[in-house]
């Protein structure tokens, strides 16, 4: 009974009452007597998380287990599982929670060989040292990549104690030996610069550690993937949107996304992410296997209309695409801009002059009023505003020449747009070349 409720456990059938007769057939129902079963399971489930726990650790089982041996002083045994566990760490990920086993280790042979005279060497304070050391700045270097891209991505700020120090501590360091810090480096390295050749070395540590890195250092170079491809769209560069959509395929194809949990947002990026690689197959593909994956449940409906209106605007089915957008009614203004920005370009492609004034206006008066987006995003949305209706403005008047001071002079203006918000400085210089 209790099984076939499982993992929600949400059935109107599934009551104290029900699960006390089907138990205890011929008992009168007994509230304390089910409270107290109750109480006992789950103080069970707590300790069966905690064994599961336990042997799950890993290499630290190992240490424990010598540990142990030291206090009962067999040597013989200690120095054997000793070598046992060193050649087992030798073919393992060079991951954190190794650096952090190493150190472990070395300060446990550190206690047990000083009793040992004969094995006994100063090395191990070194050794206990420099594991000491490799495993801190791994920690570090993994939270101050952190903390700069959401600086960078999420206007977040942290307090980065000791971050110069570091940073001029490990800048000539090569560490062939620990991967994690190089990718770590190499990220620290790109944040700060924005520099494409970091990008580029990221790229080819990926490839070249693939197999001996963690899940969760691949995991977050996808996603510095992403994020610097987001960057260089912004500033117009359009050979980014493979890479964008190549960083979403693999997080999804390396399963890193739950298969009940996918944030609406990040579906619709993933889906908008193929359609602007011209992996419009894919991208239908992508939206019928994982719909019912969006998370939270009530989003489905806006996101399959906004997937669907974005595909169709692509294919330049813009009728069917505003039929679509229609329908979206999201509560997020991340989504709500991305709504109105592409309205506003299908409008004015089918010379729906009325429609794009109107809906010029509307949007500049959502973008003063919403408090969550940064001022910096609303300017580049102001430009996008006032450049697409000085644009109308010359389509109404039906200029004939590609010469016309007028269109000259809007063309530069657009050039100089501080942001290429969705593409939208990308689109009106398009626009505004093809005028004729």
């Amino acid at each position: 009974m209790i099984l076939d409720k499982y993992p929600e456990f949400d059935s109107d059938e599934f009551t104290e009452e029900n699960v006390f007769k089907t138990v205890f057939q011929k008992e009168k129902y007994d509230y304390f007597k089910i409270k107290n079963i109750l109480s006992d399971i789950y103080q069970l489930s707590e300790q069966f998380l905690k064994t599961t726990a336990a042997l799950n650790k890993g290499f630290e089982n190992d240490i424990d287990l010598l540990n142990n041996l030291h206090e009962r002083e067999l040597n013989s045994v200690y120095i054997q599982r000793e070598k046992q566990l060193d050649v087992k760490m030798k073919n393992s990920l060079r991951d954190e929670s190794y650096f952090y086993s190493k150190y472990l280790l070395s300060k446990t042979n550190t206690s047990h060989f000083k009793f040992e005279k004969s094995g006994y060497l100063f090395d191990q304070i070194q050794n206990e040292f420099d594991s000491f050391l490799d495993y801190s700045l791994t920690g570090l270097l993994r939270l101050y990549s952190k903390m700069l891209h959401n600086k960078n991505h999420g206007n977040v700020n942290f307090n980065m104690e000791m971050f110069d120090n570091v940073f001029e501590y490990i800048k000539d360091k090569d560490f062939e030996n620990n991967p994690s810090n190089k990718i770590y480096k190499t990220i620290i390295s790109l944040e700060l610069s924005k520099e494409e050749k970091y990008y580029r070395e990221l790229l080819r540590l990926k490839e070249k550690y693939e197999s001996v890195i963690s899940k969760e250092d691949m995991y977050y170079i996808l996603l510095i993937i992403n994020s610097f491809s987001v960057y260089k769209l912004k500033l117009g560069d359009e050979s980014y949107y493979m890479d964008r959509f190549l960083s979403f395929k693999e997080i999804l194809d390396r399963k890193f996304i739950p298969d009940n949990y996918f944030l609406f947002v990040n579906f619709i990026s993933t889906f908008t992410s193929a359609c602007m690689a011209g992996q419009t197959e894919w991208a239908e593909k992508f939206l019928s296997e994982h719909l019912k994956s969006v998370s939270p449940k009530e989003e489905t409906s806006n996101t399959v209309n906004y997937c669907k209106g974005f595909l169709e605007y692509c294919l330049k089915n813009y009728d069917s695409a505003l039929e679509y957008f229609a329908k979206t009614s999201f509560k997020l203004f991340i989504t709500k801009v991305m709504v109105k920005s592409y309205t506003l370009r299908i409008y004015y492609e089918q010379n729906m002059y009325e429609q794009t004034f109107s809906a010029i206006d509307s949007f500049r008066h959502y973008l003063r009023s919403e408090k969550q987006i940064s001022e910096d995003l609303k300017i580049a949305h102001y430009e996008f505003l006032r450049f697409l209706n000085e644009l109308t403005k010359l389509k109404i008047d039906n200029i004939k020449k590609k010469s016309d001071p007028k269109l000259i002079g809007l063309k530069k203006e657009i050039e100089k747009m501080s942001s290429n918000p969705l593409g939208a400085k990308n689109w009106l210089i398009k626009k505004a070349a093809n005028f004729i």
